[in-house]
């Protein structure tokens, strides 16, 4: 992606299912932990609960607000974070036709357009991270 000192809007393309963990793991992940010195079988509800967290979450069942962060290296290599999942960005394809972002009002039946799509963003998930994660569960 060149550099632009003008405001511009991006298009960010997300994947269907995203490899974070649903609420309910995290509560397993939460009671396996101050459970573990008492129950042997804590080393198997870990498996479970990693086999379940691969199964990943769709952006509706996020939380609202803020989501993660960006980050850009010096190389120039675009990384973003979602919770404590590290995803890679690169730059989309050129659309040949004009885009635009709109807000629209189904109940008051009223649309505005926000503006122009200037780029496009692939966020795919960063394997190595995903693959560490796994490695430190078991």
């Amino acid at each position: 992606m060149e550099r632009v000192d003008e405001p511009q809007l991006l298009f960010f393309q997300f994947p269907s299912s995203l490899p974070l963990p649903r609420q309910a793991d995290l509560a397993i992940e939460k009671d396996t932990e101050t459970n573990a010195g008492a129950n042997a079988k804590s080393k198997g509800s870990n498996r479970k609960r990693g086999h379940h967290s691969i199964h990943g979450r769709s952006m509706k069942e996020l939380p609202g607000g803020l989501m993660g962060k960006i980050l850009v290296y010096k190389s120039g290599k675009v990384k973003m974070t979602l919770g404590d999942a590290l995803f890679d960005v690169s730059a989309g394809s050129k659309c040949s036709f004009a885009q635009e972002v709109v807000a629209i009002d189904s109940r008051e039946k009223h649309c505005c357009s926000i503006g122009e799509v200037g780029n496009r963003a692939i966020v795919t998930p960063d394997i190595d991270s995903l693959l560490d994660s796994i490695a430190t569960m078991e």
